[in-house]
């Protein structure tokens, strides 16, 4: 199951298809509503999406701090979830003049998994105004682009990843990084149904 949570998002239409066409189940959290952690114990990966607001603002994101503290799956932050997961790692963010455009970004990490399928560039849907100026001691940059020297992040050792645009809508090469996303969380769901305990029937005398 893939929990999203829902920072206001005009895309979570798109986020739940991209889940659907990849024959999974999600369930969506909105950001000010702390989910019941005892009610998710099947999480196989966590996306945070865009909206309104700023982290370093009054926009309650206790939803977004939640599922980054207790949840060690796959998480994919678009926009606003990007700023979340930076700010939540000690990195920093700062305003942008406003950006509302198809834009090119370049990869410069081809071998990460997020973009298997892709080449050298992509062009992602980018709608915000501010970006992250100071990437996290325990994350890199893995694509930047001519507005944004951090246009996509990498936890160095986990699959945390944060994109300041939206992948969710960028047409196919979007796609691709969704459905290589959502890959890594069937993986982590496999691992998790491998590591169940069996449980024996007991034999009536």
């Amino acid at each position: 199951m893939i929990l999203v949570i829902d920072n206001q998002s005009k895309f979570i239409e798109d986020i739940k298809q991209s889940i659907e066409e990849n024959n999974l189940e999600y369930k969506i959290c909105k950001h000010s509503k702390a989910p019941h952690l005892r009610d998710l114990n099947d999480v196989e990966g966590v996306i945070l999406s865009g909206g309104p607001g700023d982290p370093y603002g009054p926009l309650n994101i206790t939803a977004d701090l939640l599922a980054l503290m207790n949840f060690d799956v796959p998480t994919l932050g678009f926009c606003l979830g990007h700023e979340i997961i930076a700010v939540a790692n000690k990195g920093k963010i700062s305003r942008l003049k406003r950006q509302n455009k198809m834009e090119k970004i370049f990869i410069d990490k081809k071998d990460d998994p997020i973009f298997q399928g892709l080449e050298n560039e992509a062009f992602i849907r980018k709608k915000h105004y501010r970006h992250v100026t100071e990437i996290p001691k325990n994350f890199e940059v893995i694509a930047h682009s001519e507005t944004c020297l951090a246009e996509a992040i990498k936890h160095k050792e986990k699959s945390i990843y944060g994109f300041q645009g939206h992948p969710e809508v960028s047409g196919e090469q979007g796609k691709i990084i969704m459905d290589n996303f959502l890959e890594m969380c069937k993986e982590t769901k496999t691992k998790n149904e491998a590591m169940k305990p069996i449980r024996l029937r007991q034999i009536q005398a």
